[in-house]
C-alpha cells in the first residue's frame, strides 16, 4: 500500500471503529489522514469501498485472535460452539464488525464484494483442517465425504450472508442451533 493510502486506511479504520459507518464522512477520513479529499478518490471509489476493505482486515484480525485463543483439539461440538461464541463476543463492542449484523446494505455489499473471501479466509482454512483431523480421528459418520461436510458448513455462510432477511431476535441462537444440528448429523 502506498503511504497516503495507508494513512487513509488507518484513519478510516479508527473512525469506523469509534463512530461507525454512518457517522463517518470521507472529509473526516481525509482530514485525519492529513490529505485532501481529492486524494481519497485516488485510492478509493467511495466510503463504502474503503469500509469493505477496512471490514475485511478487521474481520481477519478478529478471526486470527479467536483461533489463536482456542484449543483445536477439544471435542468438535465444544470447539465450534466456542469459536462461534468468540466471534459474537469479539463483534459485540466492535463498530466495524457490528455493521455486518446491523446494516443490511453494508452486509449485502460485503457479501457481493467478497465472493471468494470465504474460501480464502482463516476460518475456512481452519475448518478444512479440522474436518481433515476429525476424519483422520474417525469422528465423522461413515459414508460422509469431506465435500458433503464442507457443503453443510458452506450453507451456514449463505445463511449468514442473508441474515437480514431472517426474522429472529436472536441470530446467535439460530446459528448455534444450525451448527448443533450439523454437528449432530456429521459426528459419530
Amino acid at each position: 500500500m502506498e503511504e497516503k493510502q495507508e494513512r487513509l486506511f488507518t484513519a478510516a479504520h479508527n473512525l469506523f471503529l469509534n463512530q461507525g459507518f454512518k457517522r463517518t464522512s470521507i472529509a473526516e477520513i481525509a482530514s485525519q489522514a492529513g490529505v485532501a479529499v481529492g486524494t481519497f478518490y485516488n485510492f478509493y471509489q467511495s466510503k463504502s469501498d474503503i469500509f469493505v476493505q477496512v471490514y475485511n482486515a478487521e474481520n481477519e484480525r478478529a478471526k486470527g485472535q479467536i483461533l489463536a485463543a482456542v484449543d483445536l483439539d477439544v471435542a468438535p461440538t465444544d470447539l465450534v460452539k466456542t469459536v462461534l461464541h468468540q466471534i459474537f463476543t469479539h463483534s459485540a463492542d466492535n463498530q466495524i464488525l457490528q455493521e455486518w449484523f446491523t446494516n443490511p446494505k453494508l452486509n449485502a455489499l460485503i457479501a457481493r464484494n467478497n465472493q471468494s473471501a470465504v474460501e480464502e479466509s482463516l476460518v475456512y482454512a481452519t475448518l478444512m483442517h479440522l474436518i481433515d483431523r476429525w476424519q483422520d480421528r474417525g469422528l465423522l459418520k461413515d459414508g460422509l465425504s469431506k465435500d458433503r461436510v464442507i457443503s453443510l458448513f458452506n450453507a451456514l455462510t449463505v445463511v449468514d450472508f442473508h441474515q437480514s432477511e431472517i426474522q429472529t431476535d436472536d441470530y446467535y441462537q439460530l446459528l448455534n442451533d444450525l451448527i448443533s444440528g450439523i454437528l449432530l448429523f456429521i459426528l459419530k
